[in-house]
């Protein structure tokens, strides 16, 4: 119980007021869901050639649509990292990554941080 608390503050902040207005059955999908999802993109994702000599690190957010049949739709960057090579690296990562997400049963709209942290 106390992982999904620690879930709900991320998804608060993400989502705001908004989440109220999604179904029950999407609501759900994303406080089961969205750990896994930010997880996933984690793991595909790759520091861009040369961004990391330059100290480039950040965080951004990502909004997109994900389907029941596992397509995504209305990929977009809601909040920059203040690099445009790491946000065009975070769309470019989502749309390899998305593959790998679990499907909702209804289309479902997610929000995620992508962070990028150089290891010193």
């Amino acid at each position: 119980m106390k992982e999904r608390a620690q879930l709900e503050a991320p998804i608060e902040k993400l989502y705001g007021e908004e989440f109220s207005h999604y179904t029950k059955e999407q609501q759900e999908f994303i406080k089961d869901h969205l750990q896994t999802i930010g997880s996933i993109t984690q793991r595909y994702l790759r520091y861009p050639y040369g961004a990391g000599e330059l100290g480039m690190e950040g965080v951004n957010v990502v909004e997109f649509d994900l389907l029941p049949n596992g397509d995504i739709e209305r990929l977009r960057l809601l909040d920059s990292s203040g690099y445009t090579l790491l946000d065009k690296n975070s769309l470019e990562t989502i749309r390899k990554a998305y593959k790998d997400y679990p499907r909702p049963h209804q289309k479902t709209t997610i929000r995620i941080y992508v962070n990028y942290r150089i290891i010193r």
